[in-house]
């Protein structure tokens, strides 16, 4: 995020930063040359004191007078800044030492000894130990008169003995060094002197910049406070407060105008905006209004689906069941091949219709998820009992692999999907094939795969197999390919549920349909109407068995064609059947004396009647839970909930005769289910 300045801070950084760089230079520039002269005065006295000394000193070394020499030395001692001094006779003797003597003045005692001798090595010893300022040693050879470090300066002077000159061509030998001077420089008060310079110099710079920045202050203000006042409006504009006027007076003929300007502008925008508002408003009215009527539209086409999804599938309903017993009857006449064509197309309409009829409540979001904790293995094997007897028929090897545990999800829709998944490889797999459903954990997640080794998808195909009316043409195979609904119905429940779909497939190599399925820890709550053995053909006994033989069965449905077909297939199914199409009509034949194992009714039969009153009504007067069946044309989720928590097994219509019989041969048959 950019930092942002206001004017007066931009224009005293603009002015200060510039006069802060232009002082601290120049106060460095003038400190170093200060504090460099200070230093070289330093040394330059040091040297001449050092001079003086050795001339003064040439007898006394010559002579070897300690007294005379020891008096020379306090004088130099009470010289301004001597810390100590050596005198050193011509053997580099130490004849006096005089104030403090140093380490390092013993050293350069040494190092000149070793001169003395002959010793090579001195010139990088000296070099070693201090920093080189000076080389104009003379006699003894030293290369390194001057020796400094941060606390002294160590000045080291040759004692020659003075010659005079008789004669300008007289020829004289150079003159032996007899002794030596070495004297050390206090800085201490030079660095006292320097510290004291630096703090008057940072005192002044500070004053004078402080200065500067009060100065640019008074300057800014006839700037800046108009400037901010102008700020101030502007975020008040902005925030929609068009009522903002400015009123400062200032000098600065930019500042008066833009305050003028911006008036101007403020006074038209309000005028903008209230004809605005008033377009809005307008707008907003027509736009409720096609609201209304959008939602008067949803509702008429919900409550069309719901009409449509009752009434359409009432007669296919009765249709199947008058088709069924028609078979029956013509079973072993040349008129079968024509019953069997009407059921294989009165089946097509069937599922043609809830496919459309899904598909329309889909996209009209007129169907809610109701997640909950559901047993995954107990609803595979649930979806393999139902279509086993179609793999069978098409000589289909259907493989169940489940694994324990529980998924959160709807396990209504969640159902339908695997219903339209193995339905879907049931119909595109080879005679002899393999529909292999599984499910495994994959972390937080549990993988339920339906596999086949059918004909396959190509790639071109994945990316449209989800369409709706979208096939994969393979006439030989099936005839009845079904209608390309089963796996757009799939995708947009996987949506609607957030779960994940994976497809896998290849020409002639099967197909991989994978949901991803989120893993509950909590214990089931809902796990479905019940499973049930389904009739397989192997095993079938033909229609002329009576496998309803002995039972007693009470029908109740207020649709008389219903009520006819279902009454006249349980009865060649062997049946006793006794019809009604209300609760009261059900009541008059309990008092008539009328008893019955298993009950199957319509769940809507009236205004305020449902076959869950039928069911308690004759549970009641009988006293004990005989089974019962509901028939229904809808397939909410909350009508499967209050089935599966009432104990009842529920079927859609339109029924299909076969699988009517396999529950009703499973309820009668369980002891279970007649509990007294």
């Amino acid at each position: 995020m950019i930092r942002q300045h206001n004017i007066q801070q931009q224009v005293a950084l603009l002015t200060l930063i510039p006069l802060l760089i232009l002082t601290v230079f120049l106060e460095f520039f003038l400190l170093h040359g200060r504090f460099s002269d200070l230093d070289s005065g330093l040394i330059e006295r040091g040297k001449l004191i050092a001079r003086q000394m050795a001339s003064s000193s040439e007898y006394g070394v010559f002579s070897n007078n300690q007294n005379f020499l020891s008096t020379l030395a306090n004088g130099v001692l009470r010289e301004h800044d001597v810390r100590g001094l050596v005198i050193l006779n011509a053997a580099s003797d130490i004849l006096l030492s005089a104030g403090e003597i140093s380490t390092t003045m013993q050293e350069l005692s040494s190092n000149a000894r070793a001169t003395q001798i002959g010793l090579s090595g001195s010139h990088a010893q000296l070099r070693r130990a201090g920093q080189v300022v000076s080389q104009d040693g003379q006699g003894m050879g030293l290369q390194i008169p001057v020796k400094v470090d941060s606390r002294s300066v160590w000045i080291y002077q040759p004692i020659v003995p003075a010659q005079v000159s008789v004669d300008d061509l007289d020829f004289r030998p150079p003159a032996q060094q007899i002794g030596a001077v070495i004297i050390e420089m206090s800085k201490a008060n030079t660095e006292k002197y320097k510290r004291e310079m630096l703090l008057v110099t940072l005192v002044g710079t500070a004053l004078f910049l402080l200065t500067s920045l009060y100065l640019v202050y008074l300057a800014s203000r006839s700037i800046t406070i108009p400037t901010r006042q102008l700020s101030v409006a502007v975020q008040q504009i902005a925030q929609g407060d068009l009522s903002t006027r400015i009123t400062f007076t200032t000098k600065v003929a930019e500042l008066a105008t833009l305050a003028q300007g911006l008036n101007e502008m403020t006074f038209q925008l309000q005028q903008d905006r209230e004809i605005l508002q008033q377009r809005i408003e307008q707008a907003t009215q027509a736009l409720r209004e096609k609201k209304e009527e959008a939602e008067r539209s949803s509702h008429d086409k919900s409550r069309f689906l719901a009409v449509a999804s009752h009434d359409l599938r009432q007669p296919l309903h009765a249709l199947g069941l008058y088709v069924a017993e028609l078979r029956r009857q013509l079973s072993l006449t040349p008129q079968q091949h024509l019953v069997e064509q009407v059921e294989q197309s009165v089946d097509a309409l069937a599922t043609l219709l809830n496919a459309l009829l899904d598909i329309s409540k889909l996209d009209a979001g007129a169907v809610i998820p109701q997640k909950q904790s559901c047993n995954i293995a107990a609803m595979v094997t649930r979806v393999a009992s139902d279509y086993q007897m179609l793999a069978t028929i098409k000589n289909i090897h259907l493989v169940v692999r489940p694994c324990k545990g529980n998924v959160t999800s709807d396990p209504v829709l969640l159902e339908r999907i695997l219903m339209n998944l193995v339905s879907n490889a049931i119909r595109y797999s080879y005679p002899n094939g393999c529909v292999l459903i599984a499910c495994r954990k994959r972390g937080n997640q549990m993988r339920i795969e339906v596999r086949d080794n059918g004909i396959g998808i190509s790639q071109a195909d994945q990316a449209d197999i989800f369409r709706e009316f979208f096939q994969v043409s393979k006439p030989q195979l099936d005839s009845s390919k079904g209608q390309g609904l089963g796996l757009a119905i799939v995708d947009r429940l996987v949506k609607l549920l957030g779960h994940g779909i994976e497809l896998r497939s290849a020409p002639n190599q099967g197909s991989l349909f994978a949901l991803q399925v989120p893993i509950s820890t909590e214990p089931e709550k809902f796990s479905g109407t019940g499973t049930y053995p389904v009739l397989h053909a192997s095993s079938a006994e033909g229609w002329e068995s009576l496998p309803l033989s002995g039972k007693r069965i009470l029908v109740v449905d207020d649709d008389e064609l219903v009520l006819s077909g279902t009454a006249t297939i349980l009865t060649s199914w062997g049946g006793t059947v006794s019809t009604a199409t209300c609760l009261q009509e059900a009541r008059q034949l309990l008092m008539g004396g009328e008893c019955w194992d298993l009950i199957i009714s319509d769940y809507q039969l009236g205004v305020d009647e449902t076959g869950f009153d039928v069911i308690i009504a004759v549970r009641a007067w009988q006293g004990k839970d005989i089974p019962g069946i509901l028939i229904s044309g809808d397939t909410s989720p909350e009508l499967l909930l209050s089935a599966s928590s009432a104990g009842h097994h529920l079927l859609y219509k339109p029924v299909r005769p076969a699988k009517l019989r396999s529950l009703a041969i499973f309820l009668l048959n369980d002891p279970e289910s007649q509990i007294i």
